[in-house]
């Protein structure tokens, strides 16, 4: 099994829902990265970030990319937000999932989704 590195409940500012109200005003959604490391042994051995993810600029790349747009569902924003991260870091797959603060019966509303290259581009 690949190494993996997670960045787990990032906080995301974005305008989403159906309900054109619920757009209006940002809200904050919570997101959950899974995607590989390139090569642990060469990162390890050579304790060099160029060898492996940069989380942090990958946590900026997701929270620039959810404010860029207004959308209505989950799974667009989780398309969107896997498209643009395996692009930019070159990876083979990311998984997402993002948790939503809307429904007042529940903890949260939460979609979890793997996606590959081939399903992206």
């Amino acid at each position: 099994m690949p190494a993996t590195l997670s960045l787990v409940d990032l906080k995301l500012s974005c305008h989403l829902g159906v309900p054109d109200a619920e757009r209006r005003n940002s809200q904050t959604v919570l997101c959950t990265a899974v995607f590989p490391v390139p090569s642990l042994a060469r990162a390890a051995a050579g304790d060099d970030l160029r060898k492996t993810v940069d989380y942090h600029v990958l946590s900026k790349v997701l929270r620039s990319e959810a404010k860029r747009i207004p959308r209505k569902l989950l799974e667009r924003l989780a398309t969107d937000l896997a498209r643009v991260v395996c692009h930019r870091f070159r990876l083979p797959w990311i998984e997402i999932e993002l948790k939503k603060f809307i429904l007042p019966e529940t903890r949260h509303v939460s979609l979890r989704a793997r996606f590959g290259k081939k399903e992206l581009f």
